[in-house]
C-alpha cells in the first residue's frame, strides 16, 4: 500500500511508442517535482496491445521511476478503451490525460490545472498551432464546426488528447468505440462545466501517426451520443413521433387510393386502378425499409450503452491481460481474472483495496518463464 496519498494521475494510453516512453516520464517527473508533487503522482501507461518493445521498455521504467504503473491489454483495443481503463485504475484527485507520441508537452499541465481551479471540471487543451499535415487541419475545422453545431459546446479542438479533468468527471464518463472524440461533449451533456486553453504542439519525432486523415465513424457516434442524451430515458417519444409520422400519411394515401380504385370500378378506367401504381409502391417500400434500418441501429446502440456502461468494469477486466504496479480500485474487496497462456493457465490476482498486486504468469513465450511481478509502495520483482 502506499504510504502517500495520489493528487494527480496521468493516464496515457501507448501503441508502439516504446522510443518516446523514457523521455515522456523524465519530462512528466520533473514538471510534478516542480509543482511540488513529487511523490503525489502517478503514471499509468496503458499498453494497447503494442508489437514493438513498449512493455519490456516500461518494465525498465518501473524499476527507474516508482510513479510508473503499467496495464497491458490483450490486444489493440483502440483508445476509448485504453482510457477507459486507465481510469478505472488511477487513484488522484486530478487526473491528465495526453499521448505518448511527445506531441503534447507536459510543461503544459500546471497551466492546465490551474485552469481546473477557477472552477472547470474539465479543461481541454487547444492546438492553435498543430504541426500536423493540412489536410487534417482542414478535417479538424469541420469536425470541431459541425460537434458545436449539433451539440451545443464550442470548443476550437474537441478531439486534443491532451486533457485535464477532476476525479469525479472519469468517473461518471462512459466511452467506447469511437467515444473518446467526444470526451468534452459528454461531459457538457452530464453537465460538467468544460473549457480549453492554448497549448504548443510539437512535430511528432518517433514513429507515425496511427490514426487515418479521414474517420467518418465519429460522425455515426456524434449521432449516437446526441440521441442517447436526448431520449436515452424516453425513446418512445423519438421511435413514436417517426412512426406516426409514416403511419398517418400512409393511411391518407391508401385511403385515396382505395377511393380511385373504387372509381376504376365505375368507370372502367384501368389508369385508376390501384395495381397499376407500381412506382408508388416500390418508392414507399424502400423509404421504410431504409428508415425502420436506421431505426434498428439507433434501438441497438441505446441497448448497447446501457448494456455496456452496466458491464464497463467486466469489460475492462476481460481486456486486461497484465498489471503491473497498480494498486487495486477502491470499493473493491476482491477481483480474480483467469487467463490461459502457452504453457498453461495464470491467474492475476487482486486481495482487497490497499494490499499488494501479485501477478503470476506462465507466459513462456514472453518471459522464458514463470514471472511474479508486486505493485506494493513501488516494488518490482522480476524472478524465475
Amino acid at each position: 500500500m502506499r504510504s502517500h496519498v495520489i493528487q494527480y494521475s496521468v493516464v496515457v494510453p501507448c501503441y508502439n511508442e516504446a522510443a518516446s516512453l523514457e523521455e515522456l516520464c523524465t519530462r512528466l517527473a520533473a514538471v510534478f517535482s516542480g509543482m511540488g508533487a513529487g511523490d503525489r503522482f502517478e503514471v499509468c501507461l496503458v499498453d494497447d496491445g503494442s508489437t514493438d518493445a513498449t512493455v519490456s521498455m516500461v518494465d525498465g521504467l518501473i524499476a527507474q521511476f516508482p510513479f510508473v504503473r503499467l496495464v497491458r491489454l490483450r490486444r489493440n483495443f483502440g483508445k476509448a478503451m485504453a482510457l477507459m481503463t486507465g481510469f478505472q485504475f488511477v487513484q488522484g484527485e486530478t487526473v491528465i490525460t495526453l499521448d505518448a507520441d511527445l506531441q503534447d508537452n507536459p510543461e503544459e499541465i500546471p497551466k492546465m490545472v490551474a485552469k481546473l481551479g477557477e472552477g472547470y471540471d474539465i479543461v481541454n487543451g487547444w492546438r492553435e498551432r498543430r504541426e500536423d499535415q493540412w489536410i487534417r487541419k482542414i478535417g479538424s475545422r469541420l469536425y470541431n464546426g459541425t460537434v458545436a453545431r449539433l451539440g451545443g459546446l464550442e470548443l476550437k479542438d474537441m478531439n486534443c488528447g491532451f486533457k485535464a479533468y477532476r476525479a469525479e468527471v472519469v468517473e461518471k464518463l462512459c466511452i467506447y468505440g469511437q467515444f473518446h472524440r467526444y470526451i468534452p461533449l459528454q461531459a457538457h451533456l452530464l453537465g460538467f462545466k468544460v473549457t480549453e486553453i492554448q497549448i504548443t504542439n510539437s512535430p511528432r519525432r518517433h514513429g507515425t501517426s496511427k490514426y487515418r486523415t479521414f474517420r467518418y465513424e465519429g460522425g455515426f457516434d456524434l449521432l449516437s451520443m446526441l440521441f442517447i442524451h436526448r431520449y436515452g430515458l424516453n425513446p418512445l417519444h423519438f421511435f413514436g413521433v417517426i412512426g406516426f409520422s409514416f403511419i398517418a400519411p400512409s393511411l391518407i394515401i391508401l385511403g385515396y387510393l382505395f377511393l380511385r380504385h373504387m372509381a376504376a370500378l365505375f368507370t372502367s378506367d384501368p389508369s385508376l386502378l390501384l395495381f397499376n401504381r407500381p412506382m408508388l409502391s416500390l418508392s414507399l417500400t424502400a423509404i421504410m425499409v431504409g428508415f425502420l434500418i436506421l431505426l434498428t441501429g439507433l434501438v441497438c446502440d441505446f441497448f448497447l450503452h446501457h448494456h455496456i456502461r452496466e458491464r464497463m468494469d467486466d469489460i475492462v477486466r476481460l481486456a486486461i491481460q497484465t498489471k503491473v504496479n497498480i494498486d487495486p480500485p477502491s470499493g473493491k474487496n476482491r477481483i480474480e481474472l483467469e487467463k490461459c497462456g502457452t504453457s498453461g493457465p495464470s491467474r492475476l490476482e487482486i486481495i482487497s483495496a490497499g494490499s499488494a498486486i501479485g501477478v503470476g504468469e506462465t507466459d513462456s513465450t514472453r518471459t522464458g518463464g514463470d514471472t511474479s511481478l508486486t505493485g506494493a509502495g513501488g516494488q518490482h520483482r522480476r524472478g524465475e
